[in-house]
């Protein structure tokens, strides 16, 4: 009875054997199930020519439609990058690439992004049915933060550009931050449908004076308002605490 289960034994071994050698399909069933699930099958498509490096996304309704879109940014060496794409499709673009372009501004409105901007909000001044953008433009200043206004209209992003009271053109970029000695106060104003911008420095005796300059929507464009400018200026504050304005 020994011997007749030895012999019972091995043959099971055996045959377990000859069935594992005739089903290799298992072990390759299971490779494959491992290769389509890997992170390279499953890489995001994002429009062409546009950098994925320091990403980062934001959902938008640009025309008020109630049609999400969205907005990505980047950041790589040659600077920050903007596009609007289909919620859906990654991949489709529904505007330019913005790279925040700074050529022939003067260096007043020169700035260097540390990371991909972001937005900081949305609004329709002008109500024209599409959102303005203000965009954190990353700018990490000694003191200030630096915000820049960007337009959208016929599926292109654009600065903002505002007319100065001497009718020269500027881009809507605006710092916002104080130190012991100065300040800039970077003011949105929707009752008004102005955006302005506030400047304080202080002299040897803490005593401090402001410049405004309020630019207003007049149907068409963002201009200096000389009235506007003069209202706020009145109701700038005479001091510095903790590094901000007291009003």
């Amino acid at each position: 009875m020994k011997n007749v289960a030895i012999f019972l034994l091995l043959v099971i071994i055996a045959g377990g054997a000859w069935f594992l050698s005739r089903n290799p399909e298992k072990e390759e069933y299971t490779k494959e199930t491992v290769q389509t699930t890997s992170p390279s099958s499953q890489e995001r498509k994002l429009p062409a020519g546009f950098s994925s490096q320091g990403l980062k996304e934001k959902e938008l309704d640009t025309n008020n439609d109630g049609k999400k879109e969205l907005l990505l940014t980047s950041l790589d060496s040659s600077g920050p990058h903007a596009v609007l794409v289909d919620i859906l499709d990654n991949a489709k673009p529904l505007s330019n690439i913005f790279n925040f372009p700074q050529g022939g501004f003067s260096e007043e409105f020169s700035f260097k992004s540390g990371e991909a901007p972001e937005i900081d909000q949305t609004m329709d001044l002008n109500t024209n049915g599409r959102e303005e953008l203000v965009f954190d433009l990353k700018d990490y200043g000694a003191y200030t933060t630096t915000y820049g206004v960007v337009i959208f209209s016929a599926g292109k992003f654009d600065w903002l550009m505002l007319e100065e009271k001497d009718g020269e053109s500027r881009p809507a970029i605006f710092r916002d931050g104080a130190s012991v000695r100065n300040a800039n106060v970077f003011k949105i104003l929707p009752e008004e449908k102005a955006l302005a911008e506030v400047s304080g420095a202080s002299d040897n005796d803490g005593n401090w004076t402001w410049e405004v300059s309020a630019y207003k929507w007049n149907g068409t464009k963002y201009v200096y308002d000389a009235t506007l400018s003069a209202k706020i200026k009145s109701e700038q504050p005479k001091k510095i605490v903790n590094g901000q304005p007291v009003f």
